[in-house]
């Protein structure tokens, strides 16, 4: 396997083995990475060497791997649909299975916004926002992890200035904001690779 991959892999893989062999020390101090240029194929190679790894320290230590499309989803449901929906208006639902339908929704949606915020280790793979509130949530939920030095892992399938681009086209004075604060937040306490 390792023939088959290109040098900056080998590089990366070397690196996050160096920082799993001291994964207590990396987490009590919030320490994460911030990986760039990461297409699926990368992504995924990535995502199971970080998955094998932690398994190793199970149950001591927590992970979660999020794919970016079950991140966007969670995003929408809770920012979108539910937010827009008061809960005297499930209450109004004249159908039981609809309303049903919406308590699964926010419970569901919940407990995944729980495990990203408290889990020791974060992983969020294909990060890459195309509407507000999937930018707005990856801030709050990043602004949080690192209030309380809890280490992530956000692999982007863009280049730098290409996250930065599509950060600001989503809304000229938000996104440019937006990923100032992400990129500086992530800058101090992360592992960088492209």
């Amino acid at each position: 396997m390792i023939e088959n991959i290109s040098v900056q892999d080998r590089d990366l893989l070397g690196r996050l083995s160096t920082y799993f062999d001291s994964i207590d020390l990396r987490l009590r101090e919030g320490q994460g990475w911030l990986i760039f240029n990461a297409d699926r194929q990368r992504a995924g190679r990535i995502g199971r060497f970080i998955g094998d790894r932690m398994r190793e320290y199970q149950p001591m230590m927590s992970f979660y791997l999020v794919p970016w499309r079950d991140f966007a989803l969670n995003a929408y449901v809770l920012k979108v649909e539910l937010a827009s929906t008061s809960a005297s208006d499930v209450n109004a639902l004249t159908d039981p299975r609809q309303k049903q339908e919406y308590i699964i929704a926010g419970r569901v949606s919940q407990d995944m916004y729980y495990q990203m915020r408290y889990c020791d280790l974060f992983v969020l793979s294909g990060v890459d926002p195309t509407h507000p509130h999937e930018l707005g949530y990856l801030d709050q939920v990043v602004a949080e992890r690192l209030q309380s030095q809890r280490a992530s892992i956000l692999i982007s399938p863009r280049m730098p200035h290409e996250l930065e681009a599509g950060f600001r086209a989503l809304g000229r004075d938000v996104g440019a904001q937006a990923w100032e604060r992400f990129f500086q937040r992530l800058y101090d306490t992360c592992l960088i690779a492209l």
